[in-house]
């Protein structure tokens, strides 16, 4: 779906927080074609840089939590149903 004229171009944008902001720019031949062209390639470049070992970071974030009153925290993991053994903190 992706024309080869005008080429794929490949444009450093920006310095962003932590980050080298990369835009790839290509042609499609028809509007219908454009966001199914934006997932293949999205999901081309995921695969392609999971081949390469290449792990992209994503932001970071704080939470700040109430802990004027008793807290209950519980981690599971996504293969655990709540109430097993795998709270952290004290009950």
């Amino acid at each position: 779906m992706i024309l080869s004229d005008p080429g794929p171009s490949t444009i450093f944008t920006a310095f962003g927080d932590n980050t080298l902001n990369l835009e790839l720019r290509c042609f499609v031949g028809s509007q219908d074609h454009r966001m199914v062209a934006m997932t293949q390639i999205h999901e081309a470049i995921d695969r392609k840089f999971k081949e390469a070992g290449i792990v992209i970071a994503f932001p970071q974030r704080d939470v700040h939590l109430d802990t004027s009153q008793p807290l209950d925290v519980r981690i599971h993991r996504d293969n655990e149903q709540p109430g097993n053994d795998s709270s952290i903190g004290d009950k």
